[in-house]
C-alpha cells in the first residue's frame, strides 16, 4: 500500500523588479505585450522538480472583468532556450514567441477596480536547468506603474514519504 507524501515546502525563487531572486520588470507592461523574467539558475545538485507557482499584478486603468493575463514557463539547457528572445529580463519581442513556452495558467481579472491585487497560482513541472516566468497582457489595460505591485514565485515542493 502506498505512504502518503509529506509536503514540505522549500525556500521560493521570486522574480521581482528589485530585490527578489531573480529580475522580471512588469511595471506599465502594456496591453497585448509580454515580458519575460530572467532565467534562474536551479543548478545541477539534485532538486525538485515539482513547484508551486503564485503571479501577482495591478492594472494602471479599471480592468475589464473576464480579461487574462497568460503566463508561461520559459527553460533552457543553457545552449538552447525555448524562443530566441534571450535569457533575461526582456520585452517579448512577438506574441508567436510563445508557442513553444509552456502555458502554466492565467491571472483572471475577477472585478473591475483599480489599485486590486490579482494573483493566481498552479502547479508545474521543471526539469530544465534554467526556467522563467514570461507575462503576456491580454487585456485592454496596462499593468500599474509601481513596480512592487507585480511578481512571480515558484516555490519547491519536493518528493518525501511519511
Amino acid at each position: 500500500m502506498p505512504s502518503k507524501a509529506y509536503i514540505n515546502p522549500e525556500t521560493p525563487v521570486t522574480w521581482l523588479s528589485s530585490a527578489g531572486t531573480e529580475l522580471i520588470t512588469l511595471t506599465s507592461l502594456a496591453a497585448a505585450a509580454g515580458r519575460q523574467g530572467a532565467l534562474h539558475d536551479f543548478g545541477t545538485i539534485p532538486r525538485a522538480n515539482r513547484y508551486k507557482w503564485r503571479a501577482w499584478v495591478k492594472m494602471s486603468t479599471t480592468p475589464v472583468v473576464g480579461e487574462v493575463i497568460k503566463l508561461f514557463i520559459k527553460t533552457s539547457d543553457g545552449t538552447h532556450p525555448d524562443n530566441d528572445d534571450g535569457t533575461g529580463n526582456i520585452a517579448v519581442s512577438a506574441e508567436n514567441k510563445l508557442k513553444n513556452l509552456t502555458p502554466i495558467g492565467f491571472i483572471k481579472i475577477d472585478e473591475a477596480a483599480i489599485g486590486v491585487e490579482f494573483s493566481a497560482s498552479g502547479n508545474v513541472l521543471i526539469d530544465d536547468r534554467y526556467a522563467g516566468p514570461v507575462f503576456w497582457n491580454s487585456t485592454a489595460d496596462a499593468l500599474s506603474t509601481t513596480a512592487a505591485d507585480h511578481g512571480f514565485s515558484l516555490t519547491p515542493i519536493p518528493y518525501e514519504s511519511q
